[in-house]
């Protein structure tokens, strides 16, 4: 019976430890969630994002919690970005983070901010409910965009096999007013490793985005994550968002 017990404890504390190598609070592509590396863990990670919308729609759908720039907008027709990124945890509940934009309007690629972040968990780890805070500034490069200054707000709730998230964005563009938006999504892990969920994000003036979303652990060190979207009323005609994350400490 006890070396039973002693098995049992061992799994348990197995898959409590494989969860909390995950948590870097990148458990979707549009929303943002409450988890932070362990102190002295660190990940890279990029994402691309393709955006298909109309000329008349407003703001780019580029997301919420991740668009830095989203006040400028592109306005229409057919747009991509890329944002690598990198993410270390100095403390249980602190992380900093620094990410760039690169943009590609009419065929070229053009670079856009970096943005230095910091990542605060309000609630202690390994409870269900979790909430933190993130601030960042973004230095804008050029004159097609403004520096702008956001926070996010983060909550989630894990139980089992099922995480679900929301978020709420004051982003505050150098020389505009600022705006709020707001994301939510939902997922749910089979087979151990894969999970698919369903997110949502609303900006300021109604442009809603819907996504269905893959996440895998490909490997103990790296994650894939992907989705395909559309917008509901001035949201984008199509989106495809792809991301991938690297442990390496």
């Amino acid at each position: 019976m006890r070396n039973l017990i002693a098995i049992v404890c061992g799994a348990a504390a197995s898959l409590v430890s494989s969860a909390a190598a995950a948590h870097h609070g990148l458990d979707f592509l549009l929303v943002q969630t409450a988890h932070l590396p362990e102190k002295g863990t660190g990940y890279v990670f990029a994402r691309y994002d393709y955006v298909d919308a109309d000329d008349e729609e407003d703001g780019d759908g580029m997301g919420a919690a991740h668009d830095d720039d989203a006040s400028a907008g592109h306005h229409g027709a057919q747009g991509s970005e890329i944002e690598p990124a990198v993410l270390y945890g100095v403390a249980d509940w602190l992380a900093f983070e620094a990410h760039a934009h690169y943009g590609r309007e009419d065929g070229d690629w053009r670079y856009e901010s970096i943005a230095p972040a910091v990542h605060m968990r309000v609630t202690p780890r390994g409870q269900p409910f979790s909430v933190g805070v993130s601030v960042e500034y973004a230095f804008a490069h050029g004159d097609a965009h403004a520096d702008a200054f956001e926070v996010t707000g983060a909550f989630g709730y894990a139980m089992e096999k099922w995480i679900m998230a929301g978020n709420v964005v004051y982003a505050k563009p150098s020389g505009h007013s600022g705006d709020w938006a707001y994301a939510a999504g939902v997922r749910r892990t089979f087979r151990e490793r894969h999970g698919v969920g369903l997110e949502a994000q609303r900006e300021n003036g109604g442009a809603t985005e819907l996504l269905v979303g893959y996440y895998g652990e490909i490997a103990d060190r790296l994650t894939l994550n992907a989705g395909v979207g559309t917008g509901v009323g001035d949201g984008p005609d199509a989106t495809a968002r792809f991301g991938f994350i690297w442990r390496f400490r």
